[in-house]
């Protein structure tokens, strides 16, 4: 039963912030002008309120967000217990394609997450190796507003995806495991 996790259902906060600390990447999914999803695999900082990412100058999802603010981000384990934090927002575009210091001399604030957030969290003692490499392209900042949030952990299902009818004499409850036995 461990390798399924401790307890199925969504996540306290508590236990989302604590998994949104992990290694993990994001994908984030916005739209194209054409309509199209656009999903892109990206490094993300959670402040407890709100996402946000770092585009590079050129990368197209940035400019996508900034026509059509509308986007998702997923945020996921890939090995059980299997946690995922799952969110529906609003990108906001805080700086658009700015170096690693402003006019004022100021460091620009996507070099502030990858400073204190971003970098020693992917990167751990090689942070600053990395940083040191790449800290003069011009990079966005886009804070990803939540609209809805939505949580999970165990290896087990959820009770609106389980057909009771198939289950014989099974009394389903809030969450089952995959095959159709309650769990508490």
């Amino acid at each position: 039963m461990s390798w399924r996790g401790k307890r199925f259902g969504p996540m306290t906060p508590k236990e989302m912030n604590d998994f949104l600390a992990g290694p993990w990447l994001a994908r984030v999914a916005c739209l194209k002008p054409d309509g199209w999803p656009y999903v892109v695999p990206c490094w993300y900082h959670w402040d407890g309120i709100a996402f946000y990412v770092v585009p590079r100058a050129r990368s197209a999802w940035a400019h996508y967000i900034a026509r059509d603010p509308r986007v998702s981000l997923v945020v996921d384990e890939p090995e059980p217990p299997i946690r995922k934090v799952m969110c529906e927002g609003t990108g906001v575009v805080l700086e658009a394609a700015v170096g690693p210091y402003l006019e004022n001399g100021e460091p620009s604030l996507w070099n502030l997450i990858g400073e204190r957030y971003t970098g020693p969290r992917y990167l751990g003692e090689r942070a600053a190796e990395y940083r040191g490499s790449v800290n003069r392209e011009p990079c966005w900042t886009i804070k990803i507003v939540p609209r809805r949030i939505t949580t999970w952990q165990g290896f087990g299902w959820h009770h609106r995806y389980v057909h009771p009818e198939l289950h014989e004499g099974a009394d389903t409850k809030p969450v089952t495991d995959a095959g159709g036995q309650a769990q508490s």
